[in-house]
């Protein structure tokens, strides 16, 4: 009986550990879900837009962490671009450092080198104003480093490249950003041109400058000058170029290669259909898995006519091969004006609600509710947390008896 109050102090800490990994669910539960969207929709123009408005939709859902399928379908056909991405990084930080030391001449040569980088990474990249921002630190070192119409080159190509973004290098210098300013009015300045951009297969992405375009066959506006262009297409490479457009009725051709991984994506994509048909496929679920390297995946399915859209959305788990939610609506898609785009909005909504999932208890079963949350978890720890008290309560302590000695037993006893 000596050894039950240990017994029942590591049982104590144990409903303790259980009670702490039940309250710690619900945080982790909040946590943003990594995820992808796969569009398995017919190769339209209207299809393509209502897969470009849902990716849309899950970027500014605060439920996702949204990661392009595309990148995950050109995995190991981008290394020059990846690593020249990551050079950038590396070039920009030590020019910086550079820079608020004094050393205005080793800045501009670690921007220039970064621009660089990031011109050949362009396509790649997930936040494009790193270019005209690295564009306007190099303005601003050359300027401090006695080379103002250099500068101004520089600040002008910073402003072309992102006409929205803010830039500002006033804590580097007032005058070199009252020369970026001047090259800011400068640039609006310049004529307008209207020009067309191409590619084969159609229905690309474009971006022009940062800002998004449209679906290829497009037109395109912009001022005259150098024009950053990225195109992507799911199953297909990313693209990026710089183009001088210095005449209106230009025309940007463009021919695209298949994705690094696009034939393994083929493969599965037939089952991935049936996923979204609500027909069970785990098998499906697993071999995609391996292609997106994330856990979760929103499959899409548009067809139809733009006068009846059918959309259909499967929120899945690929760590389980599941399919947690399903939703499916009849949209026009006539316009495509600002009330279809909030009925696309409302159904990312609507498919993203059942977001903690544990496993099954029966093959195919899903369960929206976690451990803590099902009556059963409560009563058996209420039981065993009751239990272990009685038993504390009950239990006798060791008793105190009088140590005894026998002949033989090598015990020694003294006497006074």
């Amino acid at each position: 009986m000596s050894q039950t109050p240990a017994l029942l102090r590591a049982t104590a800490w144990l409903l303790l550990l259980l009670l702490g990994s039940a309250v710690a669910r619900p945080a982790a539960a909040d946590d943003a879900m990594l995820l992808s969207l796969i569009d398995l929709s017919p190769e339209e123009a209207a299809t393509r837009e209502i897969a470009f408005d849902t990716a849309r939709a899950l970027k500014k859902n605060k439920q996702v962490r949204y990661t392009d399928f595309d990148a995950a379908l050109n995995l190991g056909g981008e290394e020059i671009q990846t690593s020249s991405a990551k050079t950038a990084e590396q070039l920009v930080k030590s020019g910086m450092t550079k820079l608020k030391a004094g050393n205005a001449d080793d800045a501009a040569e670690d921007f220039d080198n970064a621009v660089g980088n990031y011109l050949i990474a362009y396509a790649v990249l997930g936040d494009t104003t790193v270019v005209p921002k690295t564009m306007a630190l190099l303005g601003a070192a050359m300027f401090l480093s006695g080379d103002p119409k250099g500068a101004a080159k520089n600040f002008e190509k910073a402003v072309q490249a992102d006409q929205k973004t803010t830039l500002d290098v006033s804590e580097f210098s007032p005058k070199a950003q009252a020369a970026l300013d001047t090259a800011r009015k400068n640039v609006s300045g310049r004529e307008e041109v209207d020009f067309e951009i191409r590619t084969d297969p159609p229905n690309a992405r474009v971006y022009v400058n940062g800002r998004y375009m449209g679906l290829t066959p497009t037109f395109a506006t912009s001022t005259k000058g150098d024009q950053l262009i990225a195109i992507s297409k799911q199953g297909f490479k990313r693209k990026a170029r710089k183009v001088t457009i210095d005449k209106a009725g230009q025309v940007v051709d463009e021919h695209l290669e298949a994705a690094q991984r696009a034939v393994a994506f083929d493969s599965v994509a037939r089952g991935l259909v049936k996923v979204v048909a609500g027909e069970n496929s785990p098998d499906s679920l697993s071999s995609v898995g391996g292609l997106t390297g994330t856990p979760y995946v929103l499959l899409l399915r548009a067809s139809g006519a733009r006068e009846k859209m059918r959309v259909q959305m499967a929120l899945a788990n690929l760590d389980s091969r599941q399919v947690i939610n399903q939703v499916a609506r009849d949209i026009k898609w006539e316009n495509r004006d600002k009330e279809t785009r909030e009925q696309i909005d409302k159904m990312v909504d609507e498919v993203m609600k059942p977001r903690t999932i544990v496993a099954p208890d029966m093959p195919g079963e899903v369960q929206a509710k976690p451990i803590y949350k099902r009556w059963w978890f409560w009563t058996i720890l209420v039981a065993v947390a009751g239990g272990s008290a009685a038993a504390y309560a009950l239990a006798p302590g060791p008793k105190a008896t009088a140590p005894q000695y026998q002949a033989g037993t090598g015990g020694l006893l003294i006497q006074f």
